[in-house]
């Protein structure tokens, strides 16, 4: 599998400021160890055509790995599934499987006293109907299962939106499905330096990228005036002693040319 992320966020909610939207943060922190690349987020409204274009973008753009988060519950404005099968030229269809997770998870909440009834309402099984081809994904948090589809070279997960629901699902279905798909290895170190100009800072790390290929090293700037520059330091390939020896030898040739530079003045 190849590693360019395109992660779709999806609600009315999150662009109306409502809601702060933490999914993709979480997400892209959980992705890095395993080699993925976030290539591109796109945030739009729970509407069905920017969906379906919202994909075709994400795919034109190279990404191999979408993941979306929201809109997959059971109110008229959760819209997702039907967007994205628009946006792949194909179908929603009743998928078992994830009749039988909604089915499980009613019948548990109602037995926890937490709603009235289990009975399968339209809105509920409106939750089972899946893009053809799907798989549905377990979820023991909430009542929408994800949803796994692979299309051609392009893998798409779709994850609720509510942050507890879609941890769940990305720990115990999402992550061991990706592992048993990649190879490689991944390390990453952050570090303060003591500068508070980015300028100064800036050649020093192009001269380190160019001396240490492999490693991105990349600056993560307060405002002027405040004390220090954070570094974080990072690096991908099929060697995990070779990865990390490689951080560290990058960590500290920087910390090296910048007391040189200090040296100086």
């Amino acid at each position: 599998m190849t590693n360019n992320v395109g992660f779709l966020i999806i609600g009315n909610e999150i662009l109306d400021g409502i809601i702060l939207e933490s999914n993709s943060q979480w997400l892209t922190n959980r992705l890095k160890p395993l080699g993925f690349y976030m290539k591109e987020r796109i945030i739009i409204r729970d509407d069905v055509q920017e969906i379906s274009q919202a994909v075709k973008r994400l795919i034109s753009d190279g990404c191999n790995l979408i993941l979306t988060s929201g809109g997959l519950g059971p109110t008229h404005d959760d819209m997702t599934l039907k967007g994205i099968a628009e946006g792949l030229d194909t179908i929603l269809e009743l998928n078992e499987l994830g009749l039988q997770i909604i089915t499980r998870q009613y019948s548990e909440i109602h037995q926890k006293g937490i709603i009235d009834s289990p009975l399968m309402t339209p809105a509920r099984k409106k939750m089972a109907y899946l893009p053809k081809g799907s798989k549905a994904l377990d979820n023991k948090v909430g009542g929408a299962p994800g949803v796994l589809l692979i299309r051609d070279k392009i893998t798409l997960i779709c994850l609720p939106g509510v942050p507890a629901e879609l941890m769940w699902i990305y720990d115990n279905q999402v992550q061991p499905y990706l592992s048993s798909k990649i190879d490689g290895y991944f390390y990453e170190e952050t570090t303060t330096l003591p500068l508070s100009d980015e300028s100064i800072l800036a050649p020093l790390i192009d001269d380190v990228m160019k001396q240490v290929p492999g490693v991105w090293v990349k600056s993560l700037v307060k405002p002027y005036g405040e004390k220090g520059i954070r570094v974080w330091i990072s690096g991908r390939g099929l060697n995990k002693e070779e990865i990390e020896s490689n951080v560290k030898k990058a960590k500290n040739m920087l910390l090296d040319l910048i007391d040189k530079k200090l040296l100086v003045k």
